[in-house]
Order: structure tokens, then sequence, then C-alpha cells
């Protein structure tokens, strides 16, 4: 059992999880909370480890598959190693995009958190909820129930028809999960308070 709150990101690919990451991440260091980065980058726009170094965050880049499957010791030797080395309050981490996030509970377990302290990030982008709806239904149906909130981004590119479709979709799979709206182009910060607690 740990003290460090663990933030999930996740969402299919080009959702804008890394975005949303780095912007909490931001925020976080502004108020001088501790705070780590776990990225899988496998079909991902990377993260430049050197330039999140200079801005004062820990990276823990994970590459050669999937960290929700083949991956997953790698996941627990990584959290091993950033709680035997840091004073950690926050870790922020972004699976695969291609990958169901509800494999990632049991090594998380095995690390040392509860489901209570798994706060799971849900993004979705409505500009392709009809491909969403069409393609990925078994994904959606896995994670959207594991959410503890979920995000509609892209909001100012978004019909109003795919928003609502959005609403519909995630009420669905997950009837009383707090959902907020989002452009990422302009976050405000209560709205990151919001997403962190």
């Amino acid at each position: 059992m740990t003290d460090t709150k663990l933030i999930l990101f996740t969402g299919f690919l080009g959702s804008g999880k890394t975005s949303l990451l780095l912007k909490c991440a931001e925020y976080l260091a502004r108020n001088k909370k501790k705070c780590a980065i776990i990225i899988n980058e496998i079909g991902e726009i990377g993260i430049d480890n050197l330039q999140m170094k200079k801005m004062g965050y820990d990276v823990w880049e994970i590459f050669g598959g999937c960290i929700c499957c083949t991956m997953a010791i790698s996941l627990e030797e990584t959290i091993k190693q950033l709680m035997d080395n840091y004073e950690i309050e926050y870790i922020l981490m972004e699976p695969s995009g291609a990958a169901d996030p509800a494999t990632l509970y049991q090594p998380l377990g095995r690390s040392g958190f509860t489901a209570a302290q798994i706060h799971n990030i849900f993004i979705m982008d409505p500009t392709r909820v009809e491909m969403f709806e069409a393609v990925l239904e078994p994904y959606l149906q896995s994670a959207i129930p594991l959410a503890n909130r979920v995000v509609i981004n892209k909001i100012d590119l978004a019909s109003v028809d795919e928003t609502k479709k959005s609403y519909q979709i995630i009420k669905n799979y997950n009837e009383k999960v707090p959902i907020s709206e989002i452009n990422l182009n302009a976050l405000a910060e209560n709205q990151i308070i919001q997403l962190l607690n």
C-alpha cells in the first residue's frame, strides 16, 4: 500500500492523452508536487525525455511492447524503482492507446495500488465517435466502465451531434461516471484541479 496517487490517462490513439498528461504535470510542478511520468511510446507521439528532465520531471519510458500485456513485469519493476528511489506524490501514467486498460489493474495491484488509489481518466475524441462505435465497441465496453472520470476532448472541433453521441456511448457503459468537456488549447486551471481530484 502506498500514499502515492496514480492517475491513468486512457483512451484510444489520438484522443489527446499525452497533451492532457503534460498539462497536468505542468500544473503539479508549478505547485511543487513531486510527480513521475510513465509512458508507453509504442504507437504514440514520443515525449522528448531530455526536454522533460529539463522541466524537472522524472520520465520512465517503457519500450518493446504494450505495458498492459507483454511488458507488465517491466511496469511493476518501473514502479518499484520509482518508489524505492524517489518521494513521489503523483504518478501520471499513459498506457498505449491501442491497449485495453483493464489489463493494467493486476500489475498495479501487485505494485501496491488499491483500486481506490487508481484514478482513471478516460479521454474521448468526439470527432471520431462514429468510428469508435462501429469498430472499437469491445475497447469502449472494457475501458469506459473502469473510468473514474471521462473527458470529452476537442469540444471546440466537435459538432453538437458528435458531442451528444459521445455522452450516449459513455452513459451506456458507465451511467454514473462524471463527464467533463474540455478544449486542451484553453484548459483552465480549475479544470485541471478537478481532473486530479
